[in-house]
């Protein structure tokens, strides 16, 4: 029996589908967006998938509109200095249309100037998916002052993530920043 009971906990999440939400999100997390998205569309836990024992965060728009919603928190870069920092979750999505969702991180320095950025555009989640581990990694310069990350949903659908994790990860794991260029690119100037 108590095998049975956690077979049935590890999959709940895996076999949950679509519930209310609970826009009342859990300190240090909140709303943000772009509008009208951010005031149309709800952002906060999905209670069934919640009473199945997945803790996750859940945004859901009825329609496609213009903007974007999305969760987040931020917090002083002091501890993670010169360190490379993943944010991971466990990730599922249901008939995202018009639009695409993902996690995302930045990276401040200064007078908030953005270090790095990812926000999984160029590998972002649309449709319906199963729940999946997704990542972004960036560096953290010396002289960061502010780590933001959460995840962001645009078009109609509705998006889940659960099983959070921040962490520092060894140089050899390689970033997805968005800003960081490597090689110079169309140097023949092709639209």
């Amino acid at each position: 029996m108590l095998s049975r009971t956690l077979v049935a906990i590890i999959l709940a999440p895996i076999v949950a589908s679509a519930g209310p939400i609970d826009e009342a999100i859990p300190e240090p997390w909140f709303k943000n967006g772009a509008s009208p998205a951010k005031d149309h569309c709800l952002a906060g836990i999905d209670t069934e998938v919640e009473d199945s024992g997945s803790p996750n965060l859940s945004l859901k728009c009825a329609e496609a509109v213009e903007g974007f919603v999305g969760i987040m928190q931020s917090f002083a870069a002091d501890n993670y200095l010169g360190k490379r920092l993943s944010f991971s979750a466990l990730v599922k999505s249901e008939e995202i249309e018009g639009g695409w969702g993902g996690l995302w991180m930045r990276v401040d320095g200064r007078d908030r100037r953005v270090i790095a950025f990812d926000n999984m555009q160029n590998r972002s989640i649309t449709g319906t998916t199963n729940w999946s581990r997704y990542s972004v990694v960036l560096d953290v310069p010396e002289d960061a002052t502010d780590v933001a990350f959460g995840t962001l949903m645009s078009g109609k659908g509705q998006l889940w993530i659960a099983e959070l994790k921040l962490e520092p990860v060894n140089h050899e794991t390689p970033t997805t920043d968005r800003k960081k260029k490597l090689e110079p690119g169309n140097l023949g100037l092709k639209r």
